[in-house]
């Protein structure tokens, strides 16, 4: 009888051993499993602050542009105010010229040379 009932027991021994060696393995594992999550996710929000940085200095930058841009439009339609101007000048002087050429054989003998290329 003491065979029959000490074989139960080794095996028993056995058996919480080998289930003692795998919690210690299992929690060994887990802690580092989350170890590395931890550091992971540190990292993680590193690289989303840095990003959000880099996101606000594009949104700047962006707010930047498209203040000079408006400035430049505006510029631009001062510009071209002007050269409307400057073309309706143009053309008042070529009408002054165009009549001054057409009177001028009338009472003078000679063309003036700028009157030459008036049509």
């Amino acid at each position: 009888m003491t065979f029959v009932g000490r074989r139960p027991n080794v095996v028993f021994v056995v058996a919480l051993l080998v289930l003692a060696a795998g919690t210690v393995g299992v929690t060994v594992l887990y802690q580092s499993s989350v170890s590395a999550v931890e550091t992971q996710n540190s990292q993680l929000r590193e690289q989303n602050e840095q990003l959000r940085e880099d996101l606000q200095t594009a949104r700047d930058r962006v707010s930047s542009l498209e203040s000079q841009v408006s400035q430049l439009e505006s510029e631009i339609e001062s510009l071209e105010s002007q050269l409307e101007q400057v073309r309706s000048d143009r053309d008042a002087a070529r009408e002054d010229l165009q009549t001054v050429c057409e009177q001028w054989p009338q009472e003078n003998e000679s063309v003036p040379e700028a009157c030459d290329n008036v049509e």
